[in-house]
């Protein structure tokens, strides 16, 4: 048997049990049918991380200065062929938790950009973004598609990825059968 690719599921929400949540649990369930290893990076259980400091310091060796719970991202981030961002969205956006996760990335960003290293990307990385919105509008899901584009960048992953967002869906009984069935639709065919 063949060796099983690595995929994380980064949850960028701080409710652990939300409807993000619930999503990503269904896009795991299809990795796995797929045969892929799969491990989930909360931060719910790692709320220690603080925003980027923009000190510079990471641009002399492309690691952040910064000691918290960023530790556990920056490993998972290294070890990952493939990368799920699922998330809630906060006025259009990442909450404030995660978007300190996403800001974080500017140590790898330093390593690519000012270091020359992965110029030309991670082997066979591939990004993935699940999302979910109360409400209806229009744009609901363009500035976290932008933030999530140039975060998988820094990572040295591609800025095309495939997505699945849901609207109306504020608590994890706005998910029907059939979106976690997409879901795991998705997780199945994203880690063939």
């Amino acid at each position: 048997m063949g060796r099983k690719i690595k995929v994380c599921g980064l949850h960028l929400s701080p409710r652990a049990k939300g409807t993000s949540g619930r999503l990503l649990e269904s896009f795991g369930l299809g990795v796995v049918d797929a045969g892929a290893d799969f491990s989930v990076l909360s931060v719910a259980d790692h709320p220690d991380v603080g925003g980027c400091r923009e000190c510079g310091a990471c641009e002399k060796e492309g690691v952040c200065a910064v000691k918290d719970d960023m530790s556990h991202f920056y490993k998972a981030f290294e070890k990952a062929e493939r990368l799920v961002v699922a998330t809630s969205l906060f006025f259009y956006d990442v909450p404030a938790q995660g978007k300190a996760v996403v800001d974080r990335g500017q140590a790898f960003w330093s390593r690519r950009y000012r270091l020359g290293r992965n110029r030309d990307g991670k082997p066979g990385a591939r990004g993935f973004l699940l999302a979910v919105g109360a409400t209806k509008g229009k744009d609901l899901f363009v500035p976290v598609t932008l933030s999530i584009k140039y975060f998988f960048d820094a990572l040295a992953y591609p800025k095309q990825f495939d997505t699945l967002f849901y609207r109306s869906a504020e608590e994890p009984e706005s998910l029907t059968p059939e979106h976690l069935l997409e879901a795991r639709a998705a997780g199945r065919n994203f880690a063939l």
